[in-house]
């Protein structure tokens, strides 16, 4: 199933790049998954793609920071593309 035509797209790097400021250093695949997981802001706790990672999830994340993601909704829930 394809990404509406509509839908806002990023690469991965992204991601990882606002991870790594956050950190003050780039994420191993344990650090960038506690941080996708863990995010707060004004209306409470969500996770960056929707659902929990898990450190191997994140360490393909990382060899691969050139593939697209689509965004979905306003709180960064990104849904992988096949």
């Amino acid at each position: 199933m394809g990404a509406r035509p509509d839908a806002l797209r990023m690469m991965l790097g992204f991601v990882v790049r606002r991870c790594a400021v956050a950190l003050g250093h780039a994420p191993t695949a344990s650090e960038l998954a506690q941080w996708a997981n863990n995010q707060r802001d004004a209306r409470g706790r969500y996770r960056i793609f929707g659902r929990a990672i898990t450190a191997e999830q994140a360490r393909v994340i990382l060899q691969n920071p050139g593939r697209l993601v689509t965004v979905r909704g306003e709180r960064w829930a990104l849904d992988a593309e096949r």
